[in-house]
């Protein structure tokens, strides 16, 4: 068994995080473990600490222990177990989650993290886990298992290849597939598409850019479009009002209102299309923490990113079909092309959303990662 650095693990002792001190080699363990991996994109320390305090919005309606794993007093791994209620009273499947994990590559390491999680959801009535989620199905899922060639892209997981072997050593197995699409951004919409997006116009719908003056109330209105697109989808909850205010507040600074669209038809809000740049070109240059001279580099490293992903897409089920995401990329295109965006990344898409993926293929796009979901008994 090998150590983050190349020592033998043995003895491997699980403790629960406590206090500051605790938090603060849960967060930073991730920082030694790829220290050497020049993929990674270092979080900020700030935000992870932010998300992972009771006072995060996701915890009014969860909870969550932190444990890490430490063998002659270094950690070796980490892990979260979570009680999600809404998912409980949405789902009724008895399923609590695991999710922040990250371990050394020793089978020993990754199911003594797992015995304590699933110890700690049976001590709540639990019969399985399923994960990694972190720590939402609104959040980053699963573990990448395709396309380590590639860094990741913004607020997308990223992860040793050795992590599913773990996983299925200590009695997991795959329970959902997700993937990722790369399209290239082209030079101009497709005959077909912009056919039906006229025809769209001509029953009454149009596209308008969010409305950064009005956030708050963009942003309700988003979570409502949200919630009744994605409501039907495996292992979604509603997103709450307080943490869809939670996500607009950490993202305010980045957000750009011209990837930010929304579908109406005669008035009435029917869709939305939210994309980020890939700001992770940027964010590396940080190194986890906003300094003088990393913010420096990262306000120089921003002006010139390739990359765009797109973060959620939504129509409401009664106006599927009627040329609503048609609008919306019409105008997404031409905002990319003004922005000089090269190309975007679309995911995560459930492998099996066949209609979604036969959307992103027709634009050309190609399978660029491919992420797994992990389920067991507790």
């Amino acid at each position: 068994s090998v150590g983050a650095r190349g020592s033998a693990v043995t003895n491997v002792i699980v403790e629960p995080v406590e206090g500051r001190r605790g938090l603060r080699a849960f967060l930073r363990f991730p920082e030694e473990l790829y220290r050497d991996d020049p993929r990674w994109v270092p979080p900020l320390r700030r935000d992870e600490r932010a998300r992972l305090a009771p006072t995060d919005p996701f915890f009014a309606h969860a909870e969550a222990r932190l444990f890490l794993a430490r063998c002659g007093g270094a950690v070796v791994g980490r892990m979260a177990g979570i009680v999600n209620r809404l998912h409980l009273a949405r789902w009724g499947d008895g399923a609590g989650f695991f999710g922040f994990f990250e371990a050394v590559p020793d089978p020993a390491v990754a199911g003594a993290l797992l015995g304590e999680v699933r110890a700690w959801l049976r001590s709540r009535g639990l019969t399985c886990v399923r994960g990694p989620v972190n720590p939402s199905t609104h959040d980053e899922c699963g573990v990448l298992v395709e396309g380590f060639d590639k860094p990741p892209c913004l607020m997308m997981p990223y992860n040793p290849p050795y992590y599913p072997s773990l996983l299925e050593g200590a009695g997991l197995r795959p329970v959902r597939d997700l993937v990722s699409y790369v399209v290239e951004v082209p030079p101009a919409l497709p005959a077909r598409v912009e056919s039906v997006a006229r025809a769209a116009e001509g029953r009454g719908m149009r596209v308008r850019r969010l409305d950064p003056r009005r956030l708050s109330a963009e942003t309700e209105l988003i979570r409502s479009l949200y919630n009744a697109a994605w409501g039907g989808n495996w292992g979604v909850v509603p997103m709450t009002a307080e943490e869809a205010s939670g996500l607009a507040s950490r993202l305010r600074a980045v957000l750009v209102p011209d990837l930010a669209l929304i579908a109406e038809s005669n008035g009435r809000p029917v869709g939305f299309l939210l994309c980020l740049p890939d700001y992770n070109p940027a964010i590396r240059l940080l190194r986890g923490r906003v300094t003088p001279w990393g913010l420096a580099r990262f306000l120089w490293r921003r002006r010139r990113l390739e990359g765009v992903r797109v973060m959620a897409l939504g129509v409401i089920p009664e106006t599927r079909r009627r040329g609503v995401d048609a609008l919306l990329f019409r105008e997404a295109l031409a905002a990319l092309q003004r922005r000089g965006h090269r190309w975007v990344e679309a995911g995560w898409i459930l492998e099996e959303n066949a209609v979604t993926r036969r959307a992103v293929e027709r634009w050309g796009g190609k399978v660029a990662k491919r992420y797994r979901i992990f389920e067991g008994p507790v």
